[in-house]
């Protein structure tokens, strides 16, 4: 009796300490081949979001060298990524750099420049145009991604260096450098940085992430697509 006890407590401890989370991929359709779109991501709730970056295409006349522009894009879903809709931002000639969605409004930076839109992406308007890190700070306040550097974390007597950090009401997710090359290590806190678990590892990965609500982590990759990850 005394071994069960034990063993029960045993597990217990395990199950406190550590989620086994796994992403959950989800195979939609609308994208177009050939587009680099892990630049940005943003979703309003579990169903609406819009990820982006941008696509080269051809162009002789072009000032490059190798005669192709860079044309910003984004997609939009309302279905929790099942179904992309692609919007293009009239006027851009780089890679998008920030966004935020709310109801039928977006808010894109491309370089310095804030690009408004009330319906969706179906019309743009020039909002701001000034200094980059400006622009940033005053329509991106709210962002939930902080880049880190050479803040280090220790997680069961083992030191770890953290690279990125998301942060939402309660949650906070850390990203971290760990004892295998090439290899994040996730850990999450649901108590403002009190407590820490252990949420996964993973091997060769570069994805933008969205920490939504305390609820889901969202992240978007050309590899696998759009991934959640549920917050238990």
């Amino acid at each position: 009796m005394k071994k069960l006890f034990f063993l029960f407590i045993l597990l217990t401890l395990i199950s406190c300490n550590s989620y086994n989370s796994k992403w959950e991929e989800i195979k939609g359709s609308g994208i177009s081949e050939n587009e680099t779109l892990n630049n940005v991501i943003f979703f309003q709730d579990s169903l609406k979001g819009i990820i982006g970056g941008y696509k080269l295409i051809e162009n002789v006349k072009s000032k490059n060298i190798d005669k192709l522009d860079i044309i910003p894009i984004l997609y939009f879903t309302q279905d929790g990524g099942k179904n992309w809709k692609l919007i293009t931002i009239a006027g851009g000639k780089d890679g998008v750099d920030n966004v935020k969605l709310e109801n039928d409004t977006i808010i894109s930076q491309i370089d310095s420049i804030i690009y408004k839109s009330k319906d969706l992406g179906l019309t743009w308007n020039l909002l701001d145009k000034s200094n980059y890190k400006k622009n940033s700070e005053k329509y991106f306040p709210n962002s939930n991604q902080y880049k880190i550097s050479n803040q280090k974390f220790k997680f069961k007597n083992k030191n770890y260096k953290i690279k990125e950090k998301y942060q939402n009401e309660n949650a906070q997710i850390i990203v971290c450098y760990g004892e295998k090359s090439m290899t994040d290590y996730y850990f999450i806190s649901k108590d403002n940085g009190k407590k820490w678990r252990y949420l996964l590892d993973e091997f060769g990965s570069n994805k933008k992430k969205f920490l939504l609500k305390d609820e889901y982590l969202f992240a978007y990759d050309t590899q696998n697509g759009l991934q959640k990850l549920k917050l238990e």
